[in-house]
């Protein structure tokens, strides 16, 4: 029982040092067996490359009528694009070219760390020129989900690129949801200071600023037309991210979504045709305005 004792505080140490850090910044690999074909959508499938160097893998699915915008889709932490091939019956029908990509270290997208939007809002700069080039210059807008979300934000904000926004179950604050997160899994009311450690260590593997990944900032300096979508009963990221987030919005043109009985992860099964409805709405109203 003594050796025990002595060992416990070596291995909190390693935890908040070692183990933790990287199991927040290294993602889990999700790999998918299907590509737009397997839902009869012509596609084409290939790699663009970062300004790091980083290989991203993409699925670009043009329109099936005349196009009357673009849309960049980003996944969340953990996820992977082919979990975002239900969109395409919901959008290529309707004139939207769509690229959907791997993040990097997810998917089979290069890359080791994610850094949580940090470094990531250039590659969507790099996915919106790609569809661009690939789809034609027209009204080009982002959708993100849950960290896809705050990616999208922080490339909002940062990039004139980008005409518009779709953000989606996001949270405002990275070291606020880290916390709860951490809170959540113990049942421990631990404390920010400790988590905050954790991320502070988490910065050298993922070369980035924690403290600077800061959705409800990056939602200020947000002038394009953005919608907010929350699920209500969210229990991964609470329903007040969505409204603080619209609320904190400088866009001129903006709409707050919450869905009703809808967690994190069910939104479109919850929404169903209304989801649809008012996603395909709100991207006709922009794609309009920007492209009569």
């Amino acid at each position: 029982m003594y050796w025990l004792l002595l060992l416990l505080p070596v291995l909190l140490f390693l935890a908040l040092r070692s183990w933790l850090p990287e199991a927040i910044v290294r993602p889990r690999r999700r790999l998918g067996n299907l590509d737009p074909s397997d839902l009869g959508f012509r596609f084409e499938g290939g790699l663009m490359r970062t300004t790091e160097g980083i290989d991203l893998s993409y699925f670009y699915v043009p329109a099936t009528v005349p196009a009357r915008g673009n849309l960049v889709i980003l996944h969340g932490k953990d996820s992977a694009k082919e979990v975002y091939l239900e969109y395409l019956p919901q959008l290529a029908p309707f004139g939207y070219n769509v690229l959907l990509f791997d993040a990097r270290a997810h998917g089979r997208s290069g890359g080791q760390f994610t850094s949580f939007g940090f470094h990531e809002w250039q590659d969507v700069v790099q996915a919106v020129r790609k569809l661009r080039y690939l789809g034609g210059d027209l009204p080009t807008g982002v959708f993100g989900h849950s960290m896809g979300g705050a990616v999208a934000l922080r490339a909002l904000a940062s990039s004139d690129e980008i005409d518009f926004g779709v953000v989606e179950s996001a949270f405002t604050h990275l070291g606020q949801i880290i916390n709860l997160y951490a809170r959540r899994l113990t049942g421990l009311p631990l404390p920010r200071q400790l988590t905050d450690t954790v991320l502070d260590h988490s910065e050298r593997l993922a070369r980035y600023v924690h403290r600077e990944v800061h959705p409800l900032e990056d939602a200020r300096a947000v002038q394009q037309p953005t919608l907010i979508i929350h699920g209500e009963q969210d229990q991964r990221i609470d329903v007040d991210n969505g409204r603080q987030l619209y609320a904190a919005l400088g866009s001129q043109v903006k709409e707050l979504y919450i869905i009703p009985g809808a967690g994190h992860d069910n939104i479109t099964e919850i929404g169903d045709d209304g989801y649809w409805w008012r996603l395909r709405a709100f991207l006709a109203t922009v794609t309009h305005s920007l492209h009569p």
